[in-house]
């Protein structure tokens, strides 16, 4: 890397790509990039962080690049660290070319001038995880990486109600998803955030869920056996839980409307996404595979007014985390 580093440049190179939530509406694989220059700003957010880098072509010619990637927190805890990325610090990056602005990319390893190569995604098969032999669900887990895809074609846009159909035609991706206003949205894209650890924990009587992810926490009232009369709806809605054996099932209702998928593609029409109404409820089930020692979340959703059947079981696996819940500090997300 130190002959890329000593002479400033912009390159389009053939490399891979890592995996990234929902990255694939912004970014091309096909048109990876190479950059080297000195840095402007390393502007510190979640959920994600941006690079901005001056880097100055053969010809002479200054690009300044604002280069997007995981969260800061998830970076430093992958070993790339704000005091790394001060300004005025000469590096190197590698990533893709966004989609459509041509001075933007996600950054997927940065290259430091003293030949120091760091992967956004940590050293090769570094999860944070531990062998700690779980006894019940009740503890720190991260999502098992498994390459589920957030985004593309999705089963139930074809069994979206007349009015679900009108609610979806009226949602942009691009500027409407709750994440750019940092709101937690719907419980399975909590379940499925990457790189980010989750904690079960009893709370007095009842149960409480924290995802780092968007600070998002959820208490399971386990005394009751439906939402008191009243409740008001939320994104998260309002959840019971009992236990069967040693799983735990928890019904949630009182949703507000919300988007189970940012980023949907349909054939010949713009990019869409899968939502969901207020009339939704789930029922999740959490289940502790002793053998394997992974925590099994599962999760039906019920929601006759946007959808014309019930959604397929959704299920997504933990592996024990040796890390604590830090605080997200979501940052809203700048728009262009």
């Amino acid at each position: 890397m130190k002959k890329i580093i000593l002479g400033l440049s912009i390159l389009i190179l053939p490399i891979g790509s890592s995996a990234h939530h929902s990255f694939a509406p912004h970014f091309d694989r096909d048109k990876p990039v190479t950059i080297t220059g000195t840095v402007i700003e390393y502007e510190q957010r979640n959920p994600h962080a941006y690079l901005n880098i001056r880097a100055e072509d053969a010809d002479g010619r200054v690009t300044d690049w604002r280069c997007e990637s995981h969260g800061y927190t998830q970076l430093a805890r992958n070993g790339i660290t704000p005091g790394m990325l001060v300004e005025g610090t000469r590096i190197g990056i590698t990533g893709s070319q966004h989609r459509r602005d041509p001075a933007m990319c996600f950054f997927d390893t940065v290259y430091l001038e003293d030949g120091h190569e760091l992967s956004v995604n940590g050293p090769r098969g570094a999860q944070q995880s531990t062998e700690e032999q779980r006894e019940s669900i009740f503890g720190e887990w991260m999502l098992v990486p498994g390459g589920f895809a957030t985004s593309g074609p999705q089963f139930m846009m074809d069994f979206l109600t007349e009015t679900g159909r009108a609610a979806v035609e009226q949602y942009d991706p691009f500027t409407d998803d709750p994440t750019y206003r940092c709101e937690p949205v719907a419980l399975r894209r909590a379940w499925g955030a990457p790189g980010t650890p989750l904690a079960i924990s009893r709370i007095e009587n009842n149960i409480l869920i924290k995802h780092e992810w968007m600070d998002v926490e959820r208490i399971i009232h386990m005394e009751q056996v439906s939402a008191p009369d009243g409740t008001e709806p939320s994104i998260m809605g309002y959840s019971v839980g009992r236990f069967e054996g040693d799983d735990l099932i928890i019904e949630t209702s009182h949703f507000t409307q919300g988007v189970l998928n940012q980023f949907v593609t349909v054939e010949g029409q713009p990019m869409r996404g899968l939502l969901h109404s207020n009339q939704m409820t789930t029922v999740e089930r959490l289940s502790l595979d002793r053998e394997r020692n992974r925590l099994v979340m599962s999760i039906n959703h019920y929601d006759p007014v946007f959808f014309s059947r019930d959604f397929p079981l959704y299920t997504r696996e933990y592996e024990p985390s040796s890390l604590s819940i830090e605080p997200f500090g979501c940052i809203p997300e700048l728009l262009k």
